[in-house]
């Protein structure tokens, strides 16, 4: 399915599908942020409107906890929407790191 012809729902529910391949565990919530559990490990994603083109692309992001910023998150661009396949092979290598103090890895 071509990003045009896909709605910000649909990609973030083809995330999901692509994300249980994996066998992670998502938590749609409102707004395409979804959190992704591995275990005691999570990572949260949202879907958001992006200017660059100047037609209103949407891209995923990377959310992160804020450490620059008082108790806020912090956001890192990741693909557009449409590459939720790549995107979800990412967010799996990502959650394959084992976590800091984690020495049963």
């Amino acid at each position: 399915m071509e990003e045009d012809d896909m709605t910000p729902r649909e990609a973030a529910k083809r995330l999901c599908l692509e994300l249980d391949r994996f066998g992670l565990k998502t938590l749609p919530h409102r707004h395409g942020k979804i959190v992704i559990t591995k275990g005691k490990q999570s990572q949260t994603v949202m879907l958001r409107p992006t200017n660059d083109e100047g037609n209103g692309a949407f891209h995923w992001f990377w959310v992160w906890d804020g450490f620059r910023t008082d108790g806020g998150v912090e956001a890192d661009r990741g693909p557009k929407m449409g590459e939720e396949a790549d995107f979800a092979r990412r967010i799996h290598n990502v959650m394959e790191i084992p976590a800091m103090g984690d020495v049963s890895a």
